[in-house]
């Protein structure tokens, strides 16, 4: 919990697997990171990378996707949601990264890390999008801490919901993804005196190759494999486009 008087900025997502740079610019600059795992799991609309995020491969963006169990659990928390395991969907995937990125300057680097994480047994898709979050911040030196929503035990929804994670936390500031204009109450986080911030990032051009035209918003992985980790991190400060209090 934070001292008394002092700022205190906490941010909040779901447990997306593979991240785009943007997720981790939020956490670098929190003095708090809440891994969401108690709302609900979707699969499309704005809130649909949770279990999928976008690779470059050699004729363009791919997904990598993690196959989940989703029939007749319509209603289920992201924590609940287990891994179909009737494709070899972990071959798939590292093979995938192997072709997309082994050419890149950092491969050797960075891959047989990811190759162990990915040998592993995985179950549970908190379990894997938590542990590659945890690598990707490792790389990056990133060390906010960290909790699981579901510590908090919220009840609320949408924007209450929100609202009550800041207020738990001990947050004096919220940190809020661009989307979060789209169905925050600011009036009650006004009237709470929880003061808002909107994240503004852009993903800003890096070389990738031999591709000609650059390609925004894929996973954390892309910028690692062909910058590196220090130029990455350069990649979310440069883009942060928003002031802090």
């Amino acid at each position: 919990m934070p001292e008394a008087g002092k700022r205190f900025i906490v941010t909040a997502h779901q447990a997306n697997y593979l991240p785009y740079l943007g997720f981790f610019e939020k956490i670098s600059v929190s003095d708090l990171f809440i891994l969401v795992d108690d709302t609900q799991f979707v699969k499309r609309g704005s809130f649909g990378w949770i279990n999928r995020n976008k690779i470059l491969g050699p004729n363009g963006p791919q997904w990598l996707t993690l196959p989940v169990e989703t029939h007749d659990k319509y209603d289920q928390c992201i924590s609940d949601v287990k891994i179909s395991q009737k494709t070899p969907w972990r071959r798939k995937h590292l093979r995938s990264i192997e072709v997309a990125y082994r050419k890149s300057p950092y491969f050797d680097r960075l891959f047989p890390e990811l190759k162990k994480i990915y040998e592993q047994d995985w179950c549970d898709l908190l379990a894997i999008s938590s542990k590659m979050i945890d690598w990707v911040l490792r790389e990056l030196k990133i060390d906010t801490p960290q909790m699981l929503s579901s510590s908090l035990e919220l009840k609320g929804s949408s924007s209450d919901y929100v609202l009550e994670l800041a207020q738990k936390s001990g947050a004096t500031h919220y940190l809020s993804g661009m989307h979060g204009r789209d169905y925050l109450d600011l009036d009650k986080f006004e009237s709470a005196k929880m003061s808002l911030i909107f994240q503004d990032f852009k993903c800003l051009p890096y070389p990738q190759g031999k591709q000609s035209e650059f390609v925004s918003h894929l996973s954390t992985l892309d910028a690692l494999f062909w910058v590196g980790p220090e130029k990455t991190s350069e990649l979310l400060r440069d883009g942060a486009d928003y002031k802090l209090p």
